[in-house]
């Protein structure tokens, strides 16, 4: 089977902050980049959050001038680095639970998609996703190939496609708000969270809820395209677990508009 048969059944949920009305132009170039291949999914949800919540009328008539039918979720509050973007997660995920919506392609607003994305062959499966892996992951497997070939696990949050109905929760919203609790007590807190809470990622809690749920997972790189990207990793020295400007089978987090992207 091919990617697109996924596409054509799943929801796109896509999640931003919107800090300005440039925010807004620059969101609009990548809606106009992605459009063909948005236009192969069942629907469209957004959920955003907003430095002033003035700017919410002009997202919603920006995503609905090009999709009338989508659904804006809106949040009022930003509360910062991954606690933000993990209320927005739960957001776009509590909302496929509530509507009985089976297959969620959760995005993000820098994502760009090629239309080549649609044949990726994959197999069936429950959880289709990238690995999320940097320099240090690297280091902490002692750079053995096999090792994280057989046993990493460690998807991106930023791209995967779920079966929200063999699920039951995303992120653990009473532990989200009782560690926001516990850091505004921390002086000078830096914004890693992770630096004070152990295995506090996004990341590790969708790699938690895959195994939760007993989901089969996919990666959507081939072994030998995996390899090829751990060894640009090790070479280029890249920390960054999201893989900014790195496309990879028609997907790419251009999270650096101005800057070149680099082709696995």
């Amino acid at each position: 089977m091919i990617l697109k048969e996924i596409i054509n059944k799943s929801y796109y949920g896509t999640i931003g902050y919107i800090s300005s009305p440039e925010d807004l132009i620059k969101l609009e170039r990548y809606l106009l980049h992605n459009i063909d291949v948005l236009k192969e999914y069942k629907n469209i949800i957004t959920a955003t959050n907003y430095s002033d919540m003035g700017l919410a009328v002009k997202n919603a008539e920006l995503w609905q001038k090009y999709f009338p039918n989508c659904i804006i979720i809106n949040l009022p509050k930003n509360r910062g680095h991954n606690f933000g973007t993990a209320d927005l997660d739960n957001a776009l995920f509590d909302y496929c639970k509530k509507n009985d919506i089976e297959w969620l392609c959760k995005s993000s607003n820098d994502i760009i998609l090629f239309p080549e994305v649609l044949d990726n062959k994959i197999e069936e499966s429950d959880f289709y996703y990238l690995e999320g892996i940097g320099y240090g992951g690297l280091v902490t497997y002692e750079f053995n190939i096999e090792k994280i070939l057989n046993s990493y696990f460690f998807p991106q949050t930023n791209f995967y496609f779920i079966n929200v109905s063999k699920t039951d929760y995303l992120n653990d919203e009473k532990y989200i708000d009782l560690t926001y609790n516990k850091i505004q007590s921390i002086s000078n807190y830096n914004g890693k969270i992770w630096e004070y809470i152990q295995d506090w990622q996004c990341e590790t809690f969708l790699s938690k809820c895959v195994k939760r749920n007993n989901l089969s997972k996919y990666h959507l790189l081939s072994k030998k395209e995996f390899i090829i990207l751990l060894d640009t990793v090790r070479l280029n020295n890249i920390h960054d677990c999201s893989h900014k400007n790195i496309k990879l089978k028609g997907i790419c987090h251009f999270h650096n508009m101005d800057e070149k992207i680099l082709k696995i």
